[in-house]
C-alpha cells in the first residue's frame, strides 16, 4: 500500500531522509517541522525513482510530481509525529529480519551498500518507511472491504486479466567456461545435489541461494532457455545450454498451467486489490486535506532551478 502511494519499488527500495534544518545551506521545502535543503530535497526525490529505468531528462520532466510524491512522505512523518505514531525497536528488528531472509549477512550488507553506500541511513529510511505504513493503516482502517457484487463484477468485466500463462519454477548452475559447466553436469548425472554444487560452484547471483531462481513465465527467458525448460518434467535436469554470456544447468522444481482462473480461485486477489484501490483513493483525498492542516512552504523559484544529471 505504501509503496503505490509513493512510488517506491521493491523491498529495499530507499525512502530518502529527514533534515531538521541544521545545515548552513538555504532551505527549500518545509513540511511541518521538517526542513529540507535542495541537496536532501533533490536526493529524496532520485531516490523516488532510483529503480526506475528513467534518464535525466524523464527525471527534469517528472520534477513537480516527485516534488509531490517527496512532500506527501513528510506529510505522513509530520502526521505521526503529531500523534505519536512511532516503530518499536521488536517491530523494526522483526520487519528486517523479514527482509534479510533470503540473504547471507555479507550478500545483505552488500545490497546494502549499493543501494545507499550507508547501511545506518538505510536502517534510519526503512524505519521511517515502517512509520509510513502505520500511518496508512491508521487512517484508513475503517474503510469497508468490497461486498461480493462488487467483486464478481471486476471479474465478470475483464476475464482476461485472470488468464495465467505457464510457469515454471527452476534453479540453475550457471558457468562462464564451458569446460567447468561440463564437469559439473557430470557430477550432478553421477548423483551429486545440484542446489549444493550450485552455492559452491555457480557464478551466477542466485548462487547463495542454491541456484534457485523462482518461478519463470513462459516466453519471458531467450528461446532456447524457453524451449528447454518447458519441454522438461519436475525434478528433470537439462544438458549444458548455451546462453548469450555463459552455460548454464537447469533443473526445473515445479510447474503450473496456464489458462483461465475460476472465481473462486481469485476472490482474494480481487477482495484485495480492490480494498487496496479503496484505500489508495482515501489516501489520496486525506493526503490532500492534510496540506491544509500541516505547514507546507515551497521555494518554488528554486525548484525551477533544479535540473537532474
Amino acid at each position: 500500500m505504501v509503496f503505490l502511494l509513493l512510488g517506491t519499488v521493491g523491498p529495499l527500495a530507499l525512502c530518502g531522509c529527514d533534515n531538521l534544518g541544521l545545515s548552513s545551506d538555504p532551505v527549500v521545502l518545509v513540511v511541518g517541522d521538517q526542513k529540507l535543503t535542495m541537496d536532501v530535497l533533490k536526493q529524496d526525490m532520485m531516490h523516488t525513482i532510483e529503480d526506475l529505468p528513467l534518464s535525466a531528462q524523464d527525471a527534469n520532466q517528472m520534477k513537480m510530481g516527485l516534488l509531490d510524491q517527496v512532500i506527501d512522505r513528510y506529510l505522513m512523518l509530520e502526521y505521526a509525529r503529531q500523534h505519536g505514531i512511532v516503530v518499536s525497536e521488536d517491530e523494526f528488528q522483526r520487519r528486517l529480519s523479514e527482509i534479510r531472509k533470503g540473504y547471507t549477512e555479507s550478500r545483505f550488507e552488500q545490497v546494502l551498500l549499493r543501494k545507499s553506500g550507508d547501511p545506518a541511513a538505510w536502517e534510519r529510511r526503512f524505519k521511517e518507511h515502517l512509520i509510513i505504513e502505520k500511518v496508512v493503516n491508521s487512517v484508513t482502517e475503517g474503510i469497508a472491504p468490497p461486498d461480493y457484487r462488487e467483486m464478481k463484477a471486476l471479474f465478470e468485466s475483464s476475464p482476461s486479466r485472470f488468464k495465467t500463462s505457464e510457469k515454471v519454477k527452476l534453479r540453475q548452475i550457471y558457468c562462464r567456461n564451458l569446460k567447468k559447466a561440463k564437469s559439473l553436469h557430470k557430477r550432478i548425472l553421477a548423483g551429486e545435489n545440484l542446489a549444493a554444487l550450485a552455492r559452491e560452484y555457480s557464478e551466477g547471483p542466485e548462487a547463495e541461494n542454491g541456484g534457485e531462481v523462482g518461478w519463470v513465465i513462459k516466453g519471458t527467458l531467450d528461446e532456447a532457455f524457453d524451449k528447454t525448460l518447458f519441454s522438461m518434467a519436475p525434478g528433470e535436469v537439462s544438458l549444458v545450454t548455451k546462453g548469450p554470456s555463459g552455460y548454464h544447468i537447469f533443473e526445473v522444481m515445479s510447474l503450473r498451467p496456464g489458462g483461465f482462473k475460476a472465481f473462486s480461485d481469485v476472490i482474494d486477489h480481487i477482495e484485495e486489490q480492490l480494498l487496496t484501490q479503496k484505500r489508495a483513493s482515501f489516501c489520496k483525498i486525506w493526503l490532500r486535506n492534510l496540506r491544509s492542516d500541516i505547514k507546507v512552504k515551497i521555494d518554488q523559484e528554486a525548484i525551477d532551478k533544479l535540473e537532474f544529471s
